[in-house]
């Protein structure tokens, strides 16, 4: 049952997702055409500052996910119930802590932008409509959560897919038209309202029970929610001030057109992420389950197989990202939009260390084990941050960068690994750093003769083929004698024989 749910769900978003990445494209190729550099800029601090903003959360959703496992796999409906009433209660009042707080920001926006803004909009109406697409979700999150945590988020991804596809058509008619930045906001907002009230009243038809009166959560539930909240708090911290302070600190000390011009590498990056992390977000539900339910060692088997695919996935996008991404951003914006090769590196390797690191939190957080690193945030904050501040005024954008990648590398990766085997497998990391160092043993080997063919092939499309297949190939004289090869090997002769 798990391994079906989870393949609809991995069959679903990853089909969505192709078509999202298409669409997503086109309008950014409409906004830079029709808008420019600066805009993009605006679009990236923003976002960046709302997710700064999302702190207030407190890592609520993260504890309450964890909570609703246990009931929905025993179908206790009382304590579903209760547990959704008081997540909804929390998130009304986080709504409006977040609005209120991103208003008192609104007078230190110009303190953020190295330059003057040179475009012909008002940055503190851009702004508002930021704030409001942003709050809508935290008044409909609970809705969404029974939804994603019942194995059934083919279904918001289905919806949420709808609503973006048609927001991304009238947004790019917006621009192609009219080039009306606020008409462009507009319509998000407009989108996000939609799908948010399309997943609340499809949540109450399809678990009509939610609707019903609940008595109020018991002391000892919310205890143990409330200690868990305020140990994720630390960790959604840490993950802000890793992933959500470049734009602001590439904003405030190299300018807002760098901003713009950075934006194009994480929209594309962000895509491939989303690709990659399909495979581990499909089956989110079932590690919880799992984990709820099955033995150590058991688990510790599950966890081996979707390791092995998530490295194989993050590794073949790896080599394509380092090959293709200055080439791909060439042709489709031209060379002023460029970054250097060095960066480049940068980014893609932060790309691959993340992509791995995010399996390792999936287990993590679905277990619960909120506390055993839950110092080491404060260690990201000062290592992170000092390293961005001191580089971004010798290296500028790169600067920035190498902070984000050291912390990663450096501090998150092998702690979190560690936490995941002694507390969960009761097993050691070892087996787990061999195959961490075989996987980048084979990219190395990838990279070098992809490289090295690509150097003679002038055409996109044909080094598109190196990179996978020659990726492909590495892999599989690296990795065929490994239990998880052939197991995936014959899942898929059975997929092909249904």
């Amino acid at each position: 049952m798990r391994t079906s749910k989870s393949i609809q769900n991995v069959s679903v978003m990853l089909l969505t997702q192709f078509i999202t990445f298409a669409l997503a494209f086109i309008s950014r190729t409409v906004f830079i055409k029709t808008l420019g550099a600066e805009y993009l800029g605006l679009n990236g601090l923003f976002f960046s500052i709302l997710n700064a903003l999302s702190l207030a959360e407190l890592g609520i959703g993260t504890a309450i996910a964890y909570a609703l496992y246990k009931p929905i796999a025993e179908n206790d409906t009382e304590q579903i119930k209760s547990i959704l009433a008081f997540y909804s209660k929390c998130y009304f009042v986080i709504g409006i802590f977040v609005t209120i707080v991103g208003y008192l920001i609104l007078p230190f926006l110009p303190h953020l932008i190295k330059d003057e803004v040179t475009i012909p909009v008002n940055i503190y109406n851009v702004y508002q409509c930021f704030l409001v697409n942003s709050v809508i979700g935290y008044f409909f999150a609970h809705k969404r959560t029974i939804i994603d945590e019942t194995q059934n988020k083919y279904l918001t991804t289905a919806i949420d897919f709808t609503i973006n596809t048609i927001v991304a058509i009238a947004q790019i008619i917006i621009l192609w038209k009219f080039q009306d930045y606020m008409a462009f906001l507009f319509a998000r907002i407009f989108g996000t309202l939609i799908a948010s009230i399309l997943i609340f009243i499809f949540a109450n038809r399809k678990f009509p029970y939610i609707k019903e009166p609940s008595v109020n959560l018991s002391q000892s539930v919310k205890k143990k929610i409330w200690n868990d909240v305020s140990i994720v708090f630390f960790h959604k911290l840490g993950g802000i001030v890793i992933s959500g302070t470049d734009f602001l600190i590439i904003s405030a000390f190299v300018g807002i057109e760098s901003v713009g011009i950075y934006s194009n590498y994480t929209l594309i990056i962000g895509t491939v992420t989303i690709f990659c992390y399909l495979f581990i977000q499909g089956a989110d539900a079932s590690i919880g389950n799992a984990i709820a339910t099955l033995k150590e060692k058991d688990l510790y088997v599950i966890f081996r197989k979707i390791a092995f695919l998530n490295f194989c996935i993050s590794g073949i996008s790896t080599i394509c990202l380092l090959n293709l991404l200055n080439p791909f951003i060439e042709l489709w914006v031209g060379k002023n939009y460029l970054l250097s090769n060095t960066v480049v590196y940068v980014i893609v390797a932060n790309f691959f260390f993340m992509q791995n690191r995010r399996l390792i939190l999936t287990f993590k957080f679905n277990a619960g084990l909120f506390r055993s690193d839950m110092y080491k945030p404060f260690i990201e904050i000062v290592f992170n941050l000092g390293i961005s501040i001191f580089l971004v005024h010798i290296y500028g954008v790169l600067g920035v960068l190498i902070g984000t990648l050291a912390n990663t590398f450096f501090i998150n990766i092998w702690v979190e690994a560690f936490i995941v085997h002694k507390h969960i497998f009761s097993t050691s990391i070892v087996g787990y750093l061999k195959m961490y160092l075989i996987q980048i043993l084979a990219l190395i080997f990838a990279y070098a003769i992809s490289s090295y063919i690509n150097a003679f092939i002038d055409i996109f499309v044909l080094k598109c083929f190196v990179s996978v297949f020659v990726t492909a190939g590495i892999y599989f004289l690296f990795f065929i004698r490994t239990e998880e090869f052939r197991y995936f090997v014959n899942l898929s002769k059975k997929m092909v024989k249904k």
